[in-house]
């Protein structure tokens, strides 16, 4: 019962501002939690195949559980920015390798999101990293409001978790597989910073270390590992 009212609540979001902000463009998306690399979040493309006939493909957005401990606003914040990653999949033009190109940025921008290297006003709003905050009094902010008349009620996450998040400032990442965050403190101490051992970044914001100059791919979002 605990799990059907959890994740109810997050489909119901998600539906709830497919409505309110994309006008119900957006297609089905299998909403989901994931303790994911330090990230707030990530958007999965065509992740999941129907058994029926149709055999239709589903994306899917995943919430990290242990930043949805900020305000309600913050982590819906965060199911918007990738719900602009699945509006761009499916209408727009997506760069390769989780870039966050212009387009995707403009799309933030309309609904009141605004993108940001920095997580600060000046912000780059594209590359291979960015995040957003919320613009003042923008159609986001606006629609977020509305949740606190008592007919609404229903979609405030019933669950918090009891564990803090990571250290460290997240960091949105990718498209395709994309993240919300990354985590980017440099690890591994002296042997990282003297070239012996490099930190490789894919598109979801898992890390990895090894010499300079490996070719990787990562096998959960199919994007390659950048060195760093």
């Amino acid at each position: 019962m605990i799990t059907t009212i959890q994740f109810k609540t997050l489909d119901d979001l998600y539906r709830f501002y497919n409505q309110a902000i994309f006008g119900g463009e957006l297609s089905d998306c299998i909403v989901n939690m994931s303790r994911h690399g330090g990230a707030y979040g990530f958007f999965a493309a065509n992740r999941w195949r129907g058994e029926n006939e149709t055999k239709k493909i589903i994306h899917e957005i995943s919430i990290n559980p242990d930043f949805m401990n900020r305000d309600d606003i913050e982590w819906h914040s965060t199911l918007v920015h990738e719900m602009c990653h699945l509006w761009q999949e499916d209408f727009g033009k997506p760069s390769r390798g989780g870039y966050h190109n212009r387009q995707w940025a403009d799309k933030m921008i309309q609904v009141g999101l605004m993108p940001t290297d920095t997580g600060e006003p000046g912000g780059q709003l594209t590359g291979q990293r960015v995040t957003h905050y919320i613009i003042p009094d923008g159609k986001f902010e606006q629609v977020f409001k509305t949740l606190s008349s008592e007919d609404l009620q229903n979609l405030r996450l019933r669950y918090k978790p009891t564990l803090a998040a990571m250290s460290g400032k997240p960091f949105t990442v990718g498209t395709s597989g994309n993240d919300d965050t990354d985590n980017t403190e440099t690890e591994g101490g002296e042997e990282s910073r003297s070239g012996k051992r490099k930190k490789y970044t894919c598109g979801c914001g898992c890390n990895v270390w090894g010499k300079s100059g490996l070719v990787l791919k990562c096998g959960i979002c199919g994007t390659d590992f950048i060195e760093q």
